[in-house]
This record gives C-alpha cells, sequence and structure tokens, in this order.
C-alpha cells in the first residue's frame, strides 16, 4: 500500500474555534520542548533514552488539550528525530544536531483512531476541549481511506493510504539533480535538460524577504499588534513560496514522464557535505533545492526511482574515464569529448546504476534540449517543445 497527502488551506472562523486551534498548537508545543529539555538533562547525565512506551506513559494525563493519539504521535517523531541524528553522528556526521530548538506553536496530528469524516467534514477531536471541524473544499476528493491529519497554520494535510499500482518498466534512465538545471535525464541515446532557474530565484526572493521581515520585527515588541502583523506576513511569504517550487517540480517532473515513459529512474543521491566546501552563497543554494521532493515525484510518476552514489559523476569523461573539473561544459583534453556537465553526469549516474560502476563506452547521447518546466507556453506552444523547437517549427 502507498500513501498520497491531499492539502488545502484552512483557517479557524469562530472565535471559540480559533481559541480551541491555538491551544491546541500550544500545548504540542509545550510537549515537544518539554521532550527537548529532558533529552538535554538525560544526555548531559549521560543517562540511558527510554523507549517510547515509557514516555507515552510519562505523558498520559499531562497534556489535557490533547488527544492521546496526538501525544503519541508527537512523542512518535521526537523519537525517530532522535534515532536519525544519534545514526548520522554515529557514521560521522558530526554537524548532525538533536533536537534543541524550543517552539511556541506547533503542528497537531491526528491519527485515524482519532479524526472521522462525517458530512463532508473532517472532525478533529483535542482531549477534553471542543473538537475542530474541518471543511473539506467542495471540489475535493480524497483518493483513499484517510490515515493521518496534520493541522498547521494557514493549512491542513490529509494522508490517505492508496493501493499500489504497477508499472512496469520499459527502459532506465540517469537523473542528476542540481540548481541551475534543476533536471538533466538521458537514456543514452537523448538527454533533456530542464532550467532550474525559476526554482532558484523563488528560494533566493524568500530568503531576501524573510531576512527583511526578520529585521523589522527585531525593532517591534513580540507580541504586539505589529509584531503579529509582520508575523502573518512571514507565513504567508513562505506559504507562496512552497506553492511556487512544488508547482515548478511538478511541471518539471511531467515533463521527465512525458520524454521518457514508464522508465526505471537511477538519481544521484543528494549530499548536502559538498556544501561546506563552497562559498556562503552557493552552500545555500545547494542546501535549500528541493532534491528530496523531486525524488519522490519521480518515485510516483515513473516505473520507481533508485537513489545510487553520485561522486565525481560530473568530473569523470563517460568515453575514456579521464577525470578533471570543468564548469558548465565538460570537455575532455585527452579524448575531445564535450557535453554539458550535467548531462555527463546524469549518463554516468545511469552506468553506475545499471552497472554497479563507472564504465566507459563511446555510446553517449547524441540529442539534447533544453526546456522549462512550464506546462504550457504563452504562446500556445507544446509543453514538450524548447524555444529553438517553436521557431524551428515555424519555418
Amino acid at each position: 500500500m502507498g500513501h498520497r497527502t491531499v492539502a488545502f488551506k484552512w483557517l479557524p472562523h469562530a472565535r471559540t474555534d480559533w481559541q480551541t486551534f491555538t491551544d491546541a498548537r500550544k500545548e504540542a508545543a509545550r510537549l515537544w520542548n518539554d521532550m527537548v529539555v529532558r533529552h538535554q538533562r538525560i544526555r548531559r547525565l549521560n543517562w540511558r533514552w527510554p523507549s517510547r512506551r515509557r514516555w507515552e506513559r510519562w505523558a498520559k494525563c499531562r497534556y489535557p488539550r490533547l488527544h492521546s493519539q496526538s501525544v503519541q504521535q508527537i512523542i512518535g517523531e521526537f523519537d525517530e528525530a532522535i534515532r536519525s541524528a544519534r545514526q548520522l553522528r554515529q557514521k560521522g556526521d558530526l554537524a548532525a544536531r538533536y533536537p534543541w530548538k524550543l517552539h511556541r506553536y506547533r503542528d497537531v496530528i491526528y491519527t485515524n483512531q482519532a479524526a472521522r469524516i462525517v458530512g463532508g467534514d473532517v472532525i478533529l477531536p483535542n482531549g477534553g476541549r471542543k473538537a475542530l471541524r474541518v471543511h473539506l473544499p467542495p471540489n475535493l476528493i480524497l483518493p483513499g481511506r484517510l490515515i493521518e491529519a496534520r493541522v498547521s497554520y494557514g493549512r491542513v494535510l490529509l494522508v490517505c493510504e492508496v493501493p499500489d499500482e504497477a508499472h512496469p518498466a520499459q527502459t532506465s534512465i540517469g537523473v542528476d539533480l542540481g540548481v541551475n538545471t534543476l533536471i538533466a535525464a538521458t537514456d543514452g541515446d537523448q538527454a533533456l535538460l530542464i532550467s532550474g532557474r525559476e526554482a532558484k530565484a523563488t528560494v533566493q526572493w524568500c530568503n531576501k524577504r524573510l531576512a527583511s521581515l526578520s529585521a523589522k520585527q527585531s525593532h517591534r515588541v513580540k507580541g504586539s499588534r505589529r509584531w503579529k502583523r509582520l508575523q502573518r506576513r512571514k507565513h504567508r511569504m513562505v506559504c507562496k513560496a512552497r506553492n511556487r517550487v512544488r508547482d515548478i517540480t511538478h511541471k518539471a517532473t511531467a515533463i521527465v514522464r512525458e520524454a521518457f515513459p514508464a522508465a526505471a529512474v537511477y538519481v544521484g543521491e543528494p549530499f548536502n557535505d559538498a556544501a561546506r566546501k563552497v562559498g556562503r552563497k552557493q552552500a545555500q543554494q545547494v542546501s535549500s533545492a528541493c532534491n528530496s521532493q523531486l525524488i519522490g515525484q519521480l518515485d510516483y510518476k515513473c516505473s520507481g526511482a533508485t537513489t545510487v552514489p553520485e561522486p565525481y559523476s560530473s568530473q569523470t569523461c563517460p568515453v575514456c574515464g579521464c577525470r578533471q573539473r570543468c564548469r558548465r561544459t565538460y570537455t575532455c583534453q585527452q579524448c575531445g569529448y564535450s557535453a554539458p556537465r550535467d548531462v555527463v553526469g546524469a549518463l554516468n549516474i545511469l552506468r553506475r546504476g545499471k552497472h554497479g560502476a563507472l564504465v566507459q563506452s563511446t555510446h553517449v547521447p547524441t540529442r539534447i534540449t533544453y526546456l522549462r518546466p512550464r506546462c504550457r507556453s504563452s504562446s500556445g506552444g507544446h509543453p514538450a517543445r524548447s524555444s529553438r523547437q517553436r521557431e524551428a517549427a515555424r519555418f
């Protein structure tokens, strides 16, 4: 069984619903903060971390504004964060941090044992408080059985369980993810490059606006009317940028699916360790890339996506195996092979996924197409045509 997430905008209207909504988010933040403080104390005293069942017994009846299932879900998320950070640190990643930040508000999670759908509304209980009633949009159709609901400020996420669909693979492609080039895909015969400058500009715009609003907030009293107004502007701006990036990634992966139907994808495993060796701006661009989101959408739309290691994939010549650094265009000094660096990386990822190593061959892509992540152009052109192809089609 698979899972699909449905998101829609929602905020309470009545004053009592606002109070219940705010109290539940504050109570969830209080539970998370208590876990953070106790984890720091246990690590300082070098004690053994208690089991999840023991934490659930400890939290029983301590947070009356939350449903018992919501309490268990928050404890499970914190325990998973601790386990992930511990595994990364054991592997040598000393930059991985345990949960340390204290929150004022936090998302509230409801399982299918607590949340239920009645007459087009989602009923979300909150312990002894009034249950929230979320009205579903009239055109929204849930793809399957509801198993989880997450309520945040201005948005509701519904996780549904759907049966897995069989997608037999007809071909294999290699995909290299990047910043300026969002996706570089090739099957060995043809290559496809999708620009990522729109997503890059959206992330840069969001970061600049956040810095500007944070600077204005620093001159206001926390909790004042002006401070809250700026906080709401930050929420709206982050939501707008997130929707833009999600739309761009959806259109880009749809182009890959149309160009290579029913293809098994070998995608380079994203690693942010390279961001430590570059400048401040480049490190921010690498760390803000939506690689995990792209991998998830490729896995859903194509016949599965498998991550393979990608070190030196863009520096190794696919014809002779010569390794050298280059800029946007790779030009081998030994055999003279020249191609965009992202195409070289995608081709080497494809060969590493198929053969388990970087295999050299003279069979390289002969046709390269440059596209932008747009489903339809303003002139009504075909979604899978570039500007050069449209100009050629006129004549």
